[in-house]
């Protein structure tokens, strides 16, 4: 007697089908998807506590409109802003018109202003303001009486709060933390102490990342990097202030902090990770104007100035090692030109196509080989290293012979279109020096 798959002729294999479900997307679709996944999960992470960020149109209008009202008495000013106007109010105390103005945190009308909130207080104003106090933090400093006045607010509501909203919860829980003004020492004490990164502060609060771009936390880097010592600094905590950074994304902490850790004899031990991520993050030390910002005081400039030449030294010491070790085996000539290190000024590779190969895989150099080798146009086994020291260019050769030193004024070679050797040796067989 025929079964059922017979008189239906339905003789699908059930394995067949499994395979052809676990393959109806394929593997470029499902990393699709998962690189979707996690972008959702990055920009949920973005997205601010409270209320939802109102749009910058209406923080600008709102400005404009206690700018322009808040000399009116203080019942005809309430009967102008609503509950909305006042959530809105809250995200415009530290706005600043494009064209300059001033700022309400920063100014005599913030008193005004706070009456305001408390006239249409919302418990979820609490994480608001605790984020306006986080992300003005050092300029706060500066004006006691208006810090005075927020954190006063901020103490007596979270003192207030007896609701279970889990993230006003968060925040009320810590708030007494931040109402100090040395709280960034603190801060960066406790990280220390039980052995936490620095990257992963936001954690330690229970909070989201985005919070780590706030002002508040340059101050905490900055503390940290002072007050860390020998025992404390490991590979995983330096490599998480690199990572810090990253988060905090702001290009004048990031060259002040760089530099105070340079200057620092602190790091020694994990400078290999110093002069990657420092190079990675600031720039190339032969390139000065990656290594420049704007509104940095004297003090600041001259440290990252002294770091930009110490890191300088302590590459030029490695290329030194790296091209009388691999490229040449000369201990004779490595252990002179070391002598005359913090002399140097530049370095510079040429070579073969080979050449630059193979430096490019010895991971110590790789990142730096690509702004410092000038490949020849011609295959030869010879590569040259070229030393500018004060006034003066010298030219060691990998091969047995002559040293060669100019002037820098009459070094005119044009490194980016070399052919060969030859065009690094300029001198005439009869001008010679000595030989």
């Amino acid at each position: 007697m025929q079964n059922t798959r017979e008189i239906l002729k339905w003789y699908l294999n059930f394995s067949d089908m499994k395979y052809a479900a676990e393959h109806v997307f394929s593997r470029e679709t499902k990393n699709s998807f998962d690189i979707s996944i996690r972008l959702l999960k990055e920009l949920s992470e973005r997205l601010p506590d409270g209320n939802k960020l109102p749009e910058k149109k209406l923080i600008k209008d709102v400005y404009f409109l206690f700018q322009r009202e808040s000399h009116q008495e203080y019942f005809y000013l309430i009967s102008l802003f609503s509950k909305r106007d006042t959530r809105i109010l809250v995200y415009a105390l530290d706005y600043q018109p494009e064209n300059g103005g001033e700022i309400i945190l920063f100014s005599e009308k913030f008193g005004t202003a706070k009456k305001l909130i408390l006239n249409n207080w919302k418990d979820s104003f609490i994480i608001n303001l605790w984020h306006v106090l986080l992300k003005n933090w050092n300029n706060l400093l500066e004006f006691q009486t208006q810090r005075e006045q927020l954190t006063e607010l901020l103490d007596s509501k979270c003192n207030a709060y007896d609701k279970s909203r889990k993230d006003i919860l968060g925040v009320t829980r810590i708030m007494s933390f931040f109402l100090k003004k040395d709280s960034p020492k603190e801060f960066a004490q406790n990280l220390i102490n039980y052995k936490k990164l620095i990257s992963d502060s936001h954690l330690t609060l229970k909070q989201k990342e985005s919070i780590l771009t706030y002002e508040y936390f340059s101050s905490v880097l900055e503390q940290y990097i002072d007050i860390i010592n020998n025992e404390s600094i490991t590979r995983d905590s330096t490599s998480a202030i690199y990572l810090f950074l990253q988060k905090h994304n702001n290009k004048k902490i990031t060259i002040i902090s760089c530099s105070k850790i340079i200057n620092s004899n602190k790091f020694n031990h994990t400078i290999d990770i110093v002069k990657n991520h420092t190079v990675s993050m600031v720039g190339d030390p032969i390139k000065t104007h990656l290594w420049r910002y704007n509104g940095l005081s004297r003090i600041q400039e001259e440290s990252v100035e002294s770091a930009r030449k110490k890191l300088n030294i302590l590459l030029n010491q490695h290329f030194i090692k790296v091209f009388f070790e691999k490229l040449v085996q000369d201990e004779r000539r490595k252990n002179y030109w070391l002598k005359f290190i913090d002399k140097i000024d530049d370095i510079k590779f040429s070579g073969s196509s080979d050449n630059y190969r193979y430096l490019k895989n010895i991971e110590s150099v790789s990142i730096y080989v690509d702004s410092r080798f000038k490949i020849t146009s011609r295959t030869q086994s010879t590569s040259a290293l070229i030393i500018y020291s004060r006034n003066f260019v010298f030219v060691e050769f990998t091969d047995t012979g002559a040293l060669y030193i100019y002037k820098h004024k009459n070094f005119r070679v044009n490194l980016n279109s070399i052919s060969g050797m030859e065009d690094l040796k300029t001198w005439s067989k009869y001008d010679y020096a000595c030989k």
